[in-house]
């Protein structure tokens, strides 16, 4: 259990002074008021220093309709008030407005002076690196990427899926599965699946290293990245503690060639080989299975896809794998 030194702190979302709650951590704290936690607290924290040099809450915030926003996602403790200070759209993965920040339309290239994302490129799928490329693209030069995701001081980044292509989640008696279909068309099931805001919402795809994503950040063109690590009392943030999962921000250099948006990963030798244990982190790392169980999810991967099991070269394909197993 985690507890800061003080009872009172002003929330710097809402700007009400709050009693602390019994647990701090990057998921908790919570405003007595709005509900902020730590992770909202201190993303605006860095968002009020870059904009204004100086600690300021939300509501404080001077409004400039000529700034152009976008968030990934965002939580609407902070998005709500971002919308009505700023040029700013939250979109969204599964529902309008889209994006897909692994796929996006060239059109808005160089358009916005900020884009936030809080813990949503550990989702991503692989390769890693296109999501860090693309919001390079979408930012002006100098524009900010305000950015959180799970990390670690570990050496290696633990990729959970590094060879996934074609997936479908499907659920049995047992519980949820991922089936992946290799570019060789080959297959890979995988239970012992790890998930963020509860089973079947959104699947954890890797736990990032701090070097990695560091790595990452510069090779896909961003300058002056900075970890915001620090305990701020005032705003109730107590994190220093944590050890990871700190606020990153990181501008665009404009003068910068990104790497390129291939489907190899230029970062692979900061990834644990697959499978491989990293202390306590263990119990997030997926099984892959093999037997009647792997069997019956590779057909009801077909049979959703709309895929024939019954053509020899199906058929050859998912024996190969499970005699290999």
């Amino acid at each position: 259990m985690h507890q800061p030194g003080y009872e009172q702190f002003t929330c710097n979302l809402c700007g009400s002074i709050s009693s602390v709650s019994q647990d701090f951590y990057r998921e908790g704290g919570a405003c007595s008021h709005c509900g902020s936690n730590v992770r909202f607290r201190a993303l605006m924290y860095a968002l009020s220093d870059h904009l204004y040099g100086k600690p300021l809450a939300l509501t404080d915030f001077i409004a400039n309709k000529d700034f152009k926003a976008m968030g990934l996602s965002d939580a609407k403790h902070y998005a709500v008030k971002l919308a009505e200070l700023f040029d700013y759209t939250n979109f969204f993965y599964h529902t309008e407005p889209f994006l897909d920040i692994c796929n996006i339309d060239n059109s808005a290239n160089n358009y916005y002076d900020l884009l936030v994302s809080s813990d949503v490129y550990e989702h991503v799928p692989p390769p890693r690196h296109i999501a860090f490329i693309n919001s390079w693209h979408l930012l002006k030069p100098d524009g900010v990427l305000l950015l959180t995701v799970p990390y670690t001081s570990l050496p290696k980044t633990i990729e959970h899926y590094p060879t996934l292509y074609q997936y479908k989640i499907v659920s049995d008696e047992k519980g949820k599965l991922l089936v992946n279909r290799l570019r060789d068309l080959s297959f890979e099931v995988y239970d012992n699946l790890t998930w963020h805001g509860g089973e079947g919402s959104t699947l954890e795809m890797r736990i990032f290293c701090e070097s990695d994503l560091l790595k990452i950040l510069i090779d896909a063109g961003f300058k002056d990245v900075k970890i915001w690590n620090e305990d701020i009392p005032e705003f109730g943030i107590f994190q220093a503690h944590q050890g990871g999962g700190f606020v990153i921000t990181a501008k665009k250099n404009g003068n910068a060639i990104p790497a390129p948006l291939t489907q190899h990963d230029p970062h692979l030798t900061n990834i644990y080989p697959q499978g491989e244990t990293a202390g306590h982190f263990s119990k997030h790392i997926p099984n892959r299975i093999s037997g009647k169980r792997a069997e019956r999810a590779i057909a009801k991967w077909a049979e959703e896809e709309g895929i024939t099991i019954n053509k020899p070269s199906f058929f050859s394909k998912v024996l190969n794998y499970l005699k290999g197993r």
